[in-house]
């Protein structure tokens, strides 16, 4: 019997390791060669909350009534964010570069003890304006003698913004990206919202490393609580669909700054033990000014600006590791 426990023990053990070895092969080369960290970020969400109660305050006197009100709200909204850019892809290629011509002189070295009989060596020259030919022809050397010029194509790579630091290296730093989130914002005495992203997306640079913009895509599940009287809630959960355009900004070694359009919505149906009664429900105001319809014919002006940042704009700090 004790045999059996020892194998029953020993197999659970190989299939956990099983399961665990896909996990590692993606964590291990990310935090070494990938962009990998956290983040945290805030988002002044504009939303439309609908809030349904029974009020039976006067019951059995009067007949107990549903209420309602509807209220469009700004939530505050904090997200952390675990994130694994360019774990798909590594980096960039590391540099480009082109082909130039260069000139070489055979030079022999006299016999010493590595090289009994002596050896030749091409030394990289500098000829001027002439051609090898030319120099050849001036020396009387053939190929094959000591002081024969000759010219070659070599790939140099191309070096640019080359006197920066290696984590500012303007080759480095655009490729896929994914992540997870976690979401939190509430309003007193109406709702708490709180829900788990899970995304992936394509990082392009505006400036090599430095600037890039990106965008993200992916499912995301929420949980709502409707506070009603006597801290009675409701709860209710969806899934839904949500997606990023963004930039974002090397501003110290292993610290971006990062401003993105956020735009996410849920199905109307609720899932496994939602419970929500009194039909209350919170909808996401999805506007970017100047492209929703109350800018058609608005200039770039202090109102504008102030929306911009009120409703739909998520700032935050990225920091890799």
């Amino acid at each position: 019997m004790l045999g059996a426990i020892r194998h029953r023990t020993g197999t659970s053990v190989m299939r956990f390791l099983k399961k665990l070895i896909p996990l590692v092969s993606l964590v291990i080369p990310t935090l070494v060669v990938a962009d990998a960290g956290i983040s945290i970020s805030y988002r002044s969400t504009p939303v439309i909350i609908h809030k349904n109660w029974l009020d039976a305050s006067n019951w059995p006197e009067e007949a107990a009534v549903y209420r309602g009100i509807v209220t469009e709200r700004s939530l505050n909204m904090v997200t952390a964010n675990f994130y694994f850019d360019d774990t798909l892809r590594g980096h960039d290629k590391v540099k480009s570069g082109n082909l130039v011509t260069r000139h070489f002189i055979l030079k022999h070295e006299p016999p010493s003890k590595d090289y009994p009989a002596g050896r030749m060596v091409e030394r990289e020259i500098d000829i001027g304006d002439a051609t090898s030919a030319q120099i050849n022809a001036r020396n009387g050397k053939t190929p094959g003698q000591e002081g024969y010029v000759y010219e070659e194509q070599v790939y140099v790579d191309e070096k640019v913004l080359g006197f920066l630091p290696g984590w500012l290296n303007p080759n480095r730093g655009a490729g896929y990206i994914m992540g997870v989130s976690f979401n939190y914002a509430a309003e007193a005495e109406l709702v708490e919202y709180y829900s788990w992203d899970a995304y992936i997306g394509k990082r392009l640079f505006l400036l090599p490393h430095l600037a890039h913009i990106y965008f993200k895509i992916g499912p995301s599940y929420a949980r709502y609580n409707y506070d009603f009287v006597d801290r009675y809630l409701a709860t209710e959960n969806k899934i839904g669909l949500f997606y990023n355009i963004g930039v974002q900004v090397q501003v110290l070694k292993g610290i971006k700054f990062f401003s993105e359009a956020e735009f996410r919505g849920y199905s109307p149906a609720t899932l496994g033990d939602s419970f929500n009664l009194e039909n209350s429900s919170l909808e996401f105001v999805n506007t970017l000014p100047p492209f929703s319809e109350n800018y058609k014919d608005t200039k770039f002006g202090k109102k504008w600006l102030r929306d911009l940042i009120t409703q739909g704009i998520r700032f935050g700090l990225k920091f890799s590791f």
